[in-house]
């Protein structure tokens, strides 16, 4: 099964001086792996393997939130590109470290997510209390996921990212099951809901988990959001959206999160409702040796 390890606290990159030039969550994904997108894409894995430290199982390293620590931009570019070398970074694109971001893409072997972040703050915006509980079109009714079951969610979340969506492929099964678990991003909150037809099948769901990334400290987020595109009726998803934001809210919970790929129409969706953009990332792969620390000239070292 695939399993996807955060270590606690930050990462440092160090130049031969000794410097600190950059610093990211640590984050392995161990056992299974994740494939590839087409045309080198890179989906959520890279093709070299690394384990978790001890044996020879499947896995790559994945440098998370990767941030520069230092002023000469081209130098900590340089540094992450030799230490890192293999591994899959996440780096902000839209934010003061674009430049970084763009010499890291430079020397990039294959691209992957291009992700935009929203977040809702409930301090400067409570949800209308009527989202609650909101009316449902067409006899539908909401269940937990755990009511739902693995399998009949998955093959909703397959449909929901057919071939030409932005976010085709979507991941694979142990990792749709890792995250509805509760292993992937913590458990899921009580704004999680699946939408079913009449005779029980489901056409739209809400996940809602304790982190919105492998980050420990990211605070609560919408993980994933699908609608069946043929069966679930106009505005389900918007509905169960703003079900989310009222019952985390009423939770007590300071924030709420969530992700959208780019070129994903439902970005419009979350703008309207009334999240706020706080930044994007983008994911990509470096050239070079494989993704194992212990194959690497210098290990990259936690911050003390």
């Amino acid at each position: 099964m695939t399993r996807w390890q955060a270590e606690p606290g930050r990462t440092a990159v160090q130049d031969e001086w000794g410097q600190v030039v950059a610093d990211f969550v640590r984050v392995a994904v161990t056992s299974g792996g994740i494939d590839d997108g087409a045309d080198g894409a890179v989906d959520g894995g890279v093709d070299g393997r690394a384990d978790d430290g001890g044996g020879d199982g499947g896995g790559f390293w994945w440098a998370d939130d990767l941030r520069p620590r230092c002023s000469d931009l081209a130098h900590a570019a340089r540094v992450v590109g030799q230490v890192l070398a293999g591994w899959t970074l996440d780096v902000r694109v839209a934010t003061a470290e674009t430049d970084f971001a763009e010499l890291l893409h430079r020397s990039a072997e294959a691209f992957g997510r291009h992700a935009h972040h929203y977040l809702w703050d409930f301090a400067l915006t409570r949800p209308d209390p009527r989202w609650h509980d909101p009316e449902l079109p067409h006899g539908l009714t909401l269940a937990a996921p755990g009511e739902v079951g693995g399998r009949r969610l998955f093959r909703l979340h397959r449909r929901a990212y057919p071939p030409g969506h932005p976010d085709h492929p979507a991941g694979d099964p142990e990792w749709f099951a890792s995250m509805v678990q509760g292993r992937l991003f913590g458990e899921l909150l009580d704004g999680s809901a699946v939408a079913l037809a009449p005779g029980g099948r489901p056409v739209a769901a809400v996940l809602v988990a304790q982190r919105s990334s492998c980050l420990a400290g990211d605070g609560p987020g919408v993980v994933d959001i699908f609608r069946d595109p043929e069966h679930a009726p106009p505005g389900l998803g918007a509905s169960l959206l703003r079900r989310a934001l009222a019952r985390t809210a009423q939770a007590g919970l300071p924030t709420l999160r969530l992700e959208v790929t780019e070129g994903n129409p439902a970005r419009r969706v979350y703008e309207r409702t009334g999240f706020a953009y706080s930044g994007s990332s983008r994911r990509l792969r470096l050239p070079g040796g494989a993704s194992r620390p212990k194959a690497m000239g210098r290990v990259p070292q936690p911050v003390r």
